[in-house]
């Protein structure tokens, strides 16, 4: 709608008034890109801070190297207190695995060879040697991980913003609509009818109101990041906001409903 109402200023000559919703469309975008961004950095630099390692085999020796660098076919050794990094196939020892992460499950699982264990499994017991069978997104738990990243739901923010930009074009359309006919009736020419109209038209565009939930939000979104809390969209501060209740099981389990 913004953008629509820039078209509109620049086709009824007005230039300044242009440039003032460009100015302020521009400023919203960019505040709100800043804003994720640096939760963006922030969070990247913690996960620095746990990323994880695992001994594997390559050229006959053992080396300790980052999960992210496993591929498939790798050997990888897996032993107490480890949390297996990629989805693996057990070739040589016995391990209690606690799936509990992925599966919701609080007993472990005793795993031999052949067994099939995935990227998110932590090892409670014993020592084993696995083949690597798939990594990063393609494993079980980088699949729930993608489900969440690109699960969508239109948030409060923007339902509130809609309902106030619905009510003003329900109550804007009917006065442009009286004054089209008022204008008729005293037979003003179309030139003159049509201006009257767009600016009636653009009076209806809440033209700050994005800019003002954004900087609100970023506001809250500093607030939070004081007491530790850093939210990676300017959007999940209005959404956990409005959250009367919030259940969750001891594991945290999520699941897809078909």
């Amino acid at each position: 709608m913004l953008e629509a109402a820039i078209v509109l200023q620049l086709i009824l000559g007005e230039y300044v008034e242009a440039a003032v919703i460009a100015a302020l469309l521009t400023f919203n975008a960019a505040l709100g890109f800043f804003q994720e961004n640096r939760a963006q950095a922030t969070l990247e630099a913690l996960k620095s801070r746990l990323a994880l390692v695992t001994p594997v085999r390559r050229d006959g020796a053992w080396k300790t190297v980052p999960v992210a660098q496993l591929v498939p076919g790798d050997i990888v050794k897996l032993s107490l207190g480890c949390i297996v990094g990629a989805d693996v196939c057990l070739l040589e020892g016995e391990v209690l695995l606690d799936q509990s992460t992925l599966t919701g499950e609080s007993p472990p699982i005793e795993g031999g060879p052949g067994l099939q264990t995935y990227a998110g499994t932590l090892v409670r017991r014993g020592e084993a040697v696995a083949e690597v069978t798939a990594t990063g997104s393609r494993t079980k738990f980088g699949r729930t991980a993608e489900l969440v990243r690109i699960a969508h739901a239109t948030s409060s923010q923007q339902q509130a913003v809609m309902r106030v930009v619905r009510n003003l074009a329900m109550f804007n359309g009917v006065i442009v609509l009286v004054q089209i006919g008022y204008a008729s009736s005293l037979r003003m020419p179309l030139v003159e009818i049509v201006p009257l109209a767009l600016t009636a038209i653009l009076a209806a565009i809440p033209v700050a109101l994005p800019a003002t939930f954004t900087l609100a939000t970023a506001l809250g979104a500093r607030v939070l990041a004081k007491l530790g809390v850093h939210p990676t969209r300017l959007s999940a501060i209005d959404e956990a906001a409005s959250m009367d209740v919030l259940c969750a099981d001891k594991t945290g389990t999520l699941t897809r409903k078909n």
